[in-house]
C-alpha cells in the first residue's frame, strides 16, 4: 500500500497591499486634526491589505519642512508610530508654520503603514500633503475718533454704533470681520469710566458683548474750565484680534 505524503505550508500574512496620497486645504496659523479616514478610505489610491487587514499604525517616514506635526501635544519625530487609536481620538494633528506671509506647500510629510495580520509595514511611503492659505487676516483698517455733547452729571452709555459707524472716520475692517474687544489706552481727566458700574482702568480690555449689551458708561464731572474731555481706545477684530486705534 502507498502512501501519500500532504506538505501544508503556512502561508505568511502579508503586509499592506497599498497606500495612497493626501492632499488637504488648511488655513494659515491653523491646525488639522488627523483622523484614520486620513490614511486609509480618503487616500488615493486607498489603503488596502491581501488579507482585508485592518490597519494598525503608521510610521512618519519625513517630516514637513514648514509647520509641525504633533502627537498628544509633543513634537513627532521621524520613525515614531501612530496607532490607529491615536488616529481615532484626534491626538495627532499637524499645525501650520507661524509667521509666514505667503501661501505654501510644503507642508508636506511621508508616512508609511502596518496592518493588524502581519504588523509589517509596506515597503514604500507616500505623501500627506498641506496647502496653507497666504490670505493672513488683517487688523481693522480704520477706527477714527468720536464726539459727544454731554451735560454736567449727565452719564453717557456707549453702543455699538457710537465706537464703530458714528465714528469719524467709520470703524472698517478690510475682511469685514465684526469688532471683537475694545482696548482703553488712556483714562479721562475728570470724569468716571465704568464697566457694569466699576470703574474701568487704562489698558482694561473688554469685550466687545459688554458694548453691546450697553454696560460700558461714562459720568461727566464739572471741569475747572469746562470744554472737552475724553480718552483713548483701540479696536479688534474677530478675524486677527489685532488692535488699531
Amino acid at each position: 500500500m502507498g502512501n501519500l505524503v500532504l506538505t501544508i505550508s503556512a502561508q505568511d500574512n502579508q503586509p499592506p497591499s497599498q497606500i495612497g496620497w493626501l492632499s488637504l486645504d488648511l488655513s494659515y496659523n491653523s491646525t488639522h486634526v488627523f483622523t484614520l479616514a486620513n490614511f486609509t478610505t480618503e487616500t488615493t489610491p486607498i489603503y488596502a491589505d491581501p488579507e482585508n487587514d485592518a490597519l494598525s499604525s503608521i510610521k512618519i517616514t519625513s517630516l514637513p519642512i514648514l509647520g509641525q506635526l504633533t502627537l498628544n501635544n509633543v513634537a513627532v519625530n521621524i520613525n515614531d508610530v501612530i496607532s490607529t487609536v491615536e488616529l481615532s481620538t484626534g491626538l495627532f494633528k499637524y499645525v501650520s508654520e507661524v509667521g509666514y506671509s505667503s501661501g505654501y506647500s510644503d507642508g508636506f510629510f511621508t508616512y508609511t503603514a502596518a496592518d493588524l495580520g502581519s504588523s509589517q509595514y509596506i515597503s514604500y511611503s507616500k505623501n500627506i500633503t498641506f496647502s496653507v492659505d497666504s490670505n493672513i487676516n488683517s487688523a481693522p483698517s480704520t477706527v477714527g475718533d468720536g464726539e459727544v455733547d454731554m451735560s454736567l452729571g449727565q452719564v453717557f452709555t456707549f453702543t455699538e454704533a457710537s465706537l464703530t459707524s458714528s465714528l469719524n472716520p467709520p470703524y472698517a475692517d478690510p475682511e469685514n470681520n465684526p469688532p471683537y474687544k475694545l482696548l482703553i489706552t488712556s483714562l479721562p481727566s475728570f470724569g468716571s469710566l465704568k464697566l457694569s458700574g466699576t470703574n474701568v482702568f487704562a489698558g482694561q480690555e473688554i469685550n466687545w458683548s459688554d458694548v453691546q449689551a450697553s454696560n460700558l458708561t461714562y459720568v461727566s464731572e464739572l471741569l475747572p474750565t469746562g470744554g472737552i474731555e475724553g480718552f483713548e481706545f483701540m479696536i479688534s477684530d474677530t478675524g486677527s484680534q489685532q488692535y488699531t486705534g
